[in-house]
């Protein structure tokens, strides 16, 4: 049960501490040791103290982690109606789907007539979305849409989730022991945020070059811990991403954005939102992020070891672990430890 709740949620490549070493020293050579200088975020200083969890005071949140991480806040276009952006989004890309099928629509140029046919033949989705469905809820959000994205970003996911499920079905036509969405039993959480590139080419969408979007849920910007773990993480994937380096796309990509965020300062953010405490007798155990507490606590410890050979700032362990939870804490010290080689009178506690 540990291991589910505390853990990794993906395979890391010869387990955590060696991945978490190697990806450690690929951030370093990109991003160069300097960001080590930078100050570790911690959330009760970082977060004012008048902090009332509205948007305009979570915008203010965003665009301080952005400062942080040098990223240009006029170029970052925040949302917090994540569920509503996505629910359109799946019924655009469902009614794209019937599109699909008719020859003479456009959406089917290019489609070879068996691609048309896996579509009808593997798909739930067909008929069971109109555009008057996606319309309405545009309309019902734009009021209260700062910048006017919700229309850009519904057709820019709307076109992912088309794509995404063509691909499905062709999958499904090409290996019929594939299993089937429908009979999946394995559900994935909702997710608490979402970067999107908005320079991405996309049908029907005028990109908007060196721009993103940060998704978040709506009920994030009530918790200052879970709306800066979700901004950390969210952001790091926009300073991964021009351009992106070879190693940072793939399946790691999630863990590796996680550590990116780690490595320029949000590890205790990281490690205090990996699992909720309070949900540990309850039948489904919250958890944020994709390292897992043990392996966010660890990395932290190579982070603190790193950046003391760097400043030589007093004693080893930092005033910043009493912010860490007791559990992780005790991990980070004496990961700490390990990594000094030496009795703990040496870390000079």
């Amino acid at each position: 049960m540990t291991d589910l709740v505390r853990g990794p949620k993906v395979p890391l490549p010869g387990g955590p501490r060696r991945w978490v070493e190697d990806s450690f020293r690929l951030l370093a050579d990109h991003f160069g040791t300097e960001v080590l200088r930078r100050p570790v975020v911690v959330p009760d200083d970082f977060v004012p103290a008048t902090y009332d969890g509205t948007d305009a005071a979570a915008r203010e949140v965003g665009a301080k982690v952005c400062e942080h991480l040098n990223l240009p806040v006029e170029r970052v276009h925040f949302s917090f109606r994540l569920e509503k952006v996505t629910e359109a989004a799946e019924l655009l890309g469902s009614a794209m789907l019937d599109g699909y099928l008719d020859p003479g629509h456009p959406l089917s140029q290019g489609a070879a007539p068996g691609d048309r046919a896996a579509v009808r033949t593997h798909s739930a989705r067909l008929g069971t979305a109109s555009f008057e469905q996606v319309d309405r809820i545009i309309e019902a959000e734009l009021a209260d849409d700062e910048d006017n994205l919700v229309p850009f970003l519904v057709r820019r996911l709307g076109a992912d989730e088309f794509g995404a499920e063509v691909v499905r079905c062709l999958l499904a036509a090409s290996d019929p022991g594939r299993p089937s969405a429908a009979n999946s039993s394995v559900q994935a959480g909702p997710a608490l945020g979402r970067w999107i590139d908005l320079g991405v080419e996309s049908p029907g969408v005028e990109p908007i070059p060196g721009h993103c979007a940060v998704l978040l849920r709506s009920d994030v910007a009530a918790d200052p811990l879970k709306l800066l773990a979700t901004l950390s993480h969210e952001l790091s994937h926009e300073l991964l991403s021009r351009p992106a380096p070879a190693w940072a796309v793939g399946p790691l990509e999630e863990p590796l954005t996680d550590l990116c965020a780690l490595f320029h300062g949000f590890g205790v953010v990281l490690v205090n939102a990996a699992v909720d405490e309070t949900t540990l007798d309850d039948e489904w155990v919250h958890t944020s992020g994709y390292l897992g507490e043990h392996a966010v606590a660890e990395a932290l410890a190579l982070y603190r070891f790193r950046q003391h050979q760097l400043l030589r700032d007093g004693p080893l362990l930092p005033p910043w672990h009493l912010a860490l939870d007791p559990e992780p804490r005790v991990r980070f010290a004496a990961r700490l430890e390990e990594l000094l080689g030496g009795p703990p009178t040496v870390l000079g506690w």
